[in-house]
């Protein structure tokens, strides 16, 4: 290509990195500046969103936000296409192979406002088909914002009447303004749940149960872990009435609730909706939403992100149920002290093994790995991998929490202190005895109320006398 030639690709490479340079380099001096200075302000704006991810996080979920974004980029792939068509322009560019250059600076001009658009988009449409429209109705009453109303006479109540219903909760805004929570701030609360769903299993039980307190402005949060197989579980709303009691291990209430969901009202899925309510009169709290996410969907997210790191603090030697057909189990062959980087697949069988430890291991196990993979978030790699991210969450995760409030949720999560993160499990310190009949543990509903008030109200106190520990130290 002779240097006349040459000139034209040049200038209008420069303009589809800078918006003004190949103009400059044309000669157009003028016009060069002027588009540099518009290319000045396009970049502090983008700045200044950048510094404020979780502005943006808050536009993926108003609809007309999100087409105030696509119009915006959409104008700015214009402004672009024209500086780099002006500057090939004004360099002389009319040669076929200058102008078979400039279509290909086009195309690659318009790649990341295509790739843009379809993830705004494609993100919109993913938050609105996973999270709910309005605030759930089957959160139970409390008497100061966080803790239940009633009051416990013996170690296991059979909870004569259901307990009112609260009101939806308000605005993150609205709660500081007049809030009357005790222990401060207002808390926020998840019950996450991981079913057995697979090919080897009949029904879906959620053999992971872990109710997650956030508490706003401080860093600090609290994790109890519910043991599967707690029996005489006292229910809530509706269910009080006809049946006072789940009699089965826990694990089996999310499939029993879904064949009777005319117990479990005001909730997206019934199942879910008896676990918050059951969750709830155990511990003594408020439980605001809820989180479901099956065994092949939480491998394949673990994958998304790249794997996670663990430090084992246990021997294991195992093997779990599959996800799905066509795949081994999963296995895992790990030793105490070393740190490893799980795949999906040894990450499943790490937080689901038992047959090597206990049940309670396996629920400290399965805290530490959420609050890793919580910390270890890699956003750049969830980008590369949207479409299958975005497919998988779709397919396997499912939650109550209202699309409006995930911002809110996502400000928590990235404000959390791991040295003020408690996690807890009841073990059989917590249970007021075995029935007779199998020996499942019964609860002592009391002593895990008190437990859990003081790992909130008093934590300093719950790490003396009941040696937990916080995250950055326990995991």
């Amino acid at each position: 290509m002779t240097r006349r030639g040459v000139g034209p690709v040049v200038a209008g490479l420069l303009s589809m990195l800078v918006p003004g340079a190949g103009q400059l380099y044309a000669g157009a001096r003028v016009r060069g500046w002027l588009l540099l200075t518009v290319s000045a302000v396009v970049v502090l704006v983008a700045a200044l969103a950048a510094a404020r991810p979780l502005g943006v996080a808050s536009a993926l979920v108003d609809r007309r936000l999100v087409a105030a974004l696509v119009a915006a980029n959409v104008a700015l792939l214009a402004f672009r296409l024209f500086a780099v068509t002006d500057a090939w322009r004004h360099a002389g560019g009319a040669s076929a192979t200058a102008v078979g250059v400039l279509a290909l600076l086009a195309a690659a001009t318009a790649a990341p406002h295509v790739a843009a658009a379809y993830v705004t988009v494609r993100g919109h449409t993913l938050l609105e088909t996973v999270f709910a429209e309005d605030e759930p109705g089957d959160v139970l009453a409390t008497r100061d914002g966080l803790f239940l109303e009633e009051r416990l006479r013996d170690p296991t109540p059979l909870g004569p009447a259901p307990l009112p219903r609260s009101k939806p909760l308000r605005s993150s805004r609205e709660i500081l303004a007049g809030g009357t929570e005790v222990a401060g701030p207002p808390w926020v609360t998840v019950l996450l749940l991981g079913s057995d769903a697979g090919p080897d299993q009949w029904g879906t039980r959620t053999d992971t149960v872990i109710v997650a307190a956030l508490q706003r402005e401080t860093g600090r949060a609290a994790a109890f872990g519910i043991p599967r197989n707690l029996v005489e579980m006292p229910l809530g709303g509706e269910a009080a009435r006809e049946l006072r009691r789940f009699r089965d291990p826990l694990n089996g209430l999310y499939a029993f609730a879904r064949t009777r969901p005319e117990l479990f009202p005001g909730g997206r899925d019934a199942g879910a909706t008896a676990l918050k309510q059951t969750v709830s009169r155990l511990l003594g709290i408020r439980v605001d939403y809820y989180a479901l996410v099956d065994l092949n969907g939480f491998a394949e997210l673990v994958d998304v992100l790249g794997g996670v790191e663990i430090r084992v603090k246990e021997r294991l030697v195992d093997e779990v149920t599959r996800p799905r057909l066509g795949v081994p189990k999963p296995r895992i062959d790990v030793r105490p002290g070393r740190t490893y980087r799980f795949d999906g697949m040894t990450a499943l069988a790490y937080v689901r093994s038992r047959k090597a430890s206990t049940d309670y291991a396996r629920m400290a196990r399965q805290r530490c790995f959420l609050s890793a993979m919580a910390e270890q978030l890699d956003v750049v790699r969830v980008l590369r991998n949207f479409d299958w991210f975005a497919r998988t969450v779709e397919e396997t995760v499912e939650t109550d929490v209202p699309l409006r409030r995930l911002p809110d949720l996502v400000r928590l999560v990235a404000q959390l202190d791991p040295q003020q993160t408690f996690t807890e499990g009841f073990d059989p310190r917590y249970f007021a005895r075995r029935r007779a009949a199998d020996r499942y543990p019964i609860p002592d509903v009391a002593k895990i109320r008190a437990a859990v008030r003081d790992t909130i109200l008093s934590p300093r106190t719950a790490l003396e006398q009941r040696e937990i520990e916080p995250v950055a130290r326990a995991c």
